[in-house]
């Protein structure tokens, strides 16, 4: 007997390592280790060529409003939050988990100033800057705006125009009227 020559142990396979166990002969069950030690790739053998580390590792947390990321030392990393900004300052810019972003939001406007207009730059956002216009067409009544309520027509026009010998009169439509004079009679023929 020749001892010499050592058994060839080889089962064709890249996964399984090719032992020879002195008592037992050839020995394929111990798997290959595969690991490139980057937690973003799927560590897999493929029998023919041995480790294989193409496929990514997926990772998705069903969350709109997080990103998939994924580091190589430590995984899938979902902590940094999806950026909304639709560049629309009249909008709010939210996120919904299942849907993400979400600008269906108008942002709300409001000074709580009766005299000045609740508008929107979707450029700079709120604007109050416009005037609320108070006109009831009275010309006998003092346009106003309060504050709290809103436009005020109840201060009458003031007409005198320091004539004792006219009457001051005020006409809707044209405002102060001067044109009556003054009847003077004491009654002594």
């Amino acid at each position: 007997c020749d001892y010499s020559v050592a058994t060839v142990c080889d089962d064709s396979d890249a996964c399984t390592q090719n032992k020879c166990n002195s008592a037992t002969g050839c020995d394929y069950t111990t798997a290959t280790v595969c690991d490139d030690s980057d937690a973003c790739t799927q560590n897999k053998c493929n029998p023919a060529t041995g480790c294989d580390y193409t496929t990514a590792t997926v990772c998705d947390d069903s969350d709109a409003c997080t990103q998939n990321k994924c580091n190589s030392a430590t995984g899938c990393d979902y902590t940094t939050a999806t950026v909304c900004d639709d560049s629309d300052a009249c909008t709010q810019n939210k996120c919904n988990s299942a849907t993400g972003c979400d600008y269906t939001t108008a942002t709300v406007c409001d000074d709580s100033d009766a005299c000045t207009q609740n508008k929107c730059n979707p450029a700079t956002g709120c604007d109050y800057t416009t005037a609320t216009v108070c006109d009831d067409s009275d010309a006998c009544t003092q346009n106003k705006c309060n504050p709290a309520t809103g436009c005020d027509y109840t201060t009458a026009t003031v007409c005198d125009d320091s004539d004792a010998c006219t009457q001051n009169k005020c006409n809707s439509a044209t405002g102060c009227d001067y044109t009556t004079a003054t009847v003077c009679d004491d009654s002594d023929a």
